[in-house]
């Protein structure tokens, strides 16, 4: 079943198309024989009728005055033969072929009909003309008779001027439809690109000039994606004053649990509300990630809003704010970039979000599931082939090759008993997805996790307008 637009378009011009030529080559094939016939026969009546010019009464006997040549002036146009029989009223041949036979006993009269002679088809005439100079009512017979040779090679020649013409009117006619179907569709086809060309989490109303025909569609589509970016909003919102609802309460749980702990002697419920106190740092870390992921969401990023900024201050302050926290847990935080800016359009806010969750990743799953990671973490900012590459590498045991494809998920963790809500790289990967940053996993070179963000640079001519 056709689906195309275009192909429907082009079936219902070229159908009706091929069915009116033939039907139109018909009908004019029909016609012109009529035309044809009506002009020879007119042709060879006239050829008949000046035989009574030449005819005259002498010595008491019908007698004609036909001279050789005079055969070619009975109209045949120089086509065909020419065959033609006088016999006056006593049935006495005056001049002709004899073997021409008239129209049978039941024609009576003067009038044309169809013979054959010499194995020739004719159109022949019959007419009865009066005789100068005889008595009255006294009639000769005269029949002139044409081959159809003429009248085939002339309506042959009609026909296939026609059918050159039609075939030539019917491409043009194609041609013509073609670009008026291909102008036609043009607003759809913009339409199409200006959809495909934009990003997949850009859900701005389309605005191209298009016709009133098309002008509800596009109405339509723009009436659509303020629905999804409404109902995204909306989730995203909740998503957020769930997050921010909750910290309060959690916040208080571990106040009374710590307060409690410090008053409790007993050594069992010293340990339950150690462990409350744990839990509710997991829900408050957790809560705090819920609140990032929503914010982050890169669908309801407005790109237009993001600026040219240098990523390297904001990589910085990221660093120097997690520097001692790093140091708390025996493990050593390094910082290494090239001495230049690296102009790039970002948010500095959610580009610290991304550092954090990268060195809190590599700070707390290094060390494995049974011990806890001291090594080195090396934050680099280099270019590479014009981006500036953003790094985390760690010194720890590494990630399954089969677990880095699923890390980015949402809630994923290599293992369920392992530390963390498993949401730090999903923000890292949304983060990236926002600032149109390719995000790569791999293991380093040590056997730990080594992560790459590359931000597109702007280019010198970008900065200079």
């Amino acid at each position: 079943m056709i689906q195309s637009v275009r192909s429907h378009l082009i079936l219902w011009f070229i159908v009706p198309l091929v069915l009116m030529i033939p039907l139109s080559l018909y009908v004019s094939q029909y016609v012109l024989t009529q035309r044809i016939d009506d002009s020879f026969d007119a042709m060879l009546r006239m050829g008949a009728e000046r035989f009574e010019e030449r005819l005259f009464f002498a010595e008491g006997e019908v007698r004609i005055n036909m001279h050789y040549f005079s055969v070619n002036s009975l109209g045949t146009g120089g086509q065909g033969k020419l065959f033609y029989r006088v016999k006056d009223a006593q049935e006495r041949l005056l001049t002709g072929f004899k073997g021409l036979q008239g129209p049978g006993a039941a024609f009576e009269g003067e009038g044309f009909y169809d013979t054959v002679f010499a194995g020739t088809e004719l159109r022949a005439l019959r007419l009865f003309i009066p005789v100068r100079g005889a008595t009255a009512g006294e009639l000769v017979e005269v029949i002139v008779a044409e081959s159809r040779e003429g009248r085939e090679n002339l309506l042959q020649e009609f026909v296939s001027s026609l059918l050159a013409i039609n075939v030539a009117l019917g491409l043009s006619v194609l041609a013509l439809a073609l670009f008026a179907i291909h102008q036609g569709l043009s607003p759809l086809k913009r339409i199409e690109l200006a959809l495909r060309s934009r990003s997949a989490h850009d859900l701005s109303p389309v605005e191209e000039q298009v016709p009133s025909e098309v002008s509800t569609l596009v109405n339509s589509i723009n009436h659509l994606m303020v629905k999804i970016k409404q109902n995204m909003q909306h989730i995203q919102q909740f998503n957020a004053d769930v997050s921010h609802q909750l910290r309060t309460p959690i916040s208080e749980i571990r106040v009374l649990a710590e307060m409690s702990e410090k008053h409790c002697n007993d050594p069992v419920l010293k340990q339950h509300l150690r462990s409350i106190r744990k839990t509710t740092d997991y829900a408050a870390r957790t809560t705090q990630q819920l609140l990032k992921y929503a914010k982050t969401k890169s669908d309801l990023v407005d790109h237009a809003a993001l600026n040219v900024q240098d990523l390297q201050p904001a990589c910085r302050e990221a660093c120097a704010r997690l520097l001692n926290r790093i140091l708390k847990r025996g493990q050593e935080l390094e910082f290494i970039a090239d001495e230049r800016e690296f102009p790039v359009r970002c948010d500095p806010i959610m580009v610290q979000w991304l550092l954090t969750n990268l060195i809190d990743n590599a700070s707390v799953h290094a060390g494995g599931l049974d011990a806890d990671y001291h090594g080195v973490i090396r934050v680099r900012l280099t270019e590479v082939m014009g981006s500036a590459c953003l790094s985390v590498e760690d010194e720890g045991v590494g990630i399954p090759d089969e677990a880095i494809q699923h890390v980015t998920e949402r809630f994923y963790r290599v293992n369920r008993d392992e530390k963390g809500s498993g949401l730090g790289l999903s923000i890292v990967s949304q983060v990236a997805q926002s600032h149109a940053a390719q995000l790569q996993l791999r293991r380093s070179e040590q056997g730990g996790l080594l992560v790459s963000v590359l931000f597109p640079l702007v280019a010198q001519q970008e900065l200079a307008e």
